[in-house]
């Protein structure tokens, strides 16, 4: 009996690591997007990245950093508001009216930071038209993209920025 039990107990753990094994599938969990590649899945512009030429590569770091610092503050204050929003909603009876007021806040910087992320694009385009400046390019870690490559302006593959 001791020998069953030994049996089909590691059948079972066997079972249970491969169910583990087989469940994160072809891409190692990362996500499958347009583009897909090696470097940076969801990216599509880490080859045309590599065929730019040094100055076009610098320019475009420049400007992504120039992006970064000029929106340093709007990604602050609205990391600030969420947060504030979130410690306001834990409260045993959270007031509507400073809930409608950051919620409003939120959206202006949102739209803030969606307008500079198009100046941001737009300026990119003339260093570099065929670059594909999807989702992801050029937006730092705070929660308002989350999707894409970040790092393919430095060539360093996929992650997020903690700007």
């Amino acid at each position: 009996m001791k020998k069953l039990t030994l049996i089909i107990s590691s059948l079972l753990m066997v079972a249970m690591v491969a169910g583990s094994v087989f469940a994160w599938g072809p891409a190692k969990g990362q996500r499958m997007g347009q583009g897909f590649n090696q470097n940076c899945p969801g990216y599509g512009g880490q080859a045309m990245w590599n065929d730019l030429s040094k100055e076009q590569k610098d320019e475009l770091n420049t400007l992504r950093q120039k992006f970064i610092d000029e929106t340093y503050a709007l990604r602050s204050e609205k990391f600030q508001k969420q947060q504030e929003m979130r410690l306001l909603m834990e409260t045993s009876q959270p007031d509507r009216a400073k809930l409608d007021s950051f919620s409003q806040d939120l959206a202006d910087l949102q739209k803030k930071l969606r307008d500079k992320q198009i100046d941001f694009q737009l300026e990119a385009k003339k260093i570099a038209p065929g670059l594909n400046m999807g989702q992801g390019f050029g937006r730092g870690h705070d929660g308002w993209s989350g999707k894409g490559c970040h790092r393919g302006l430095q060539g360093q593959g996929c992650g997020r920025y903690n700007n």
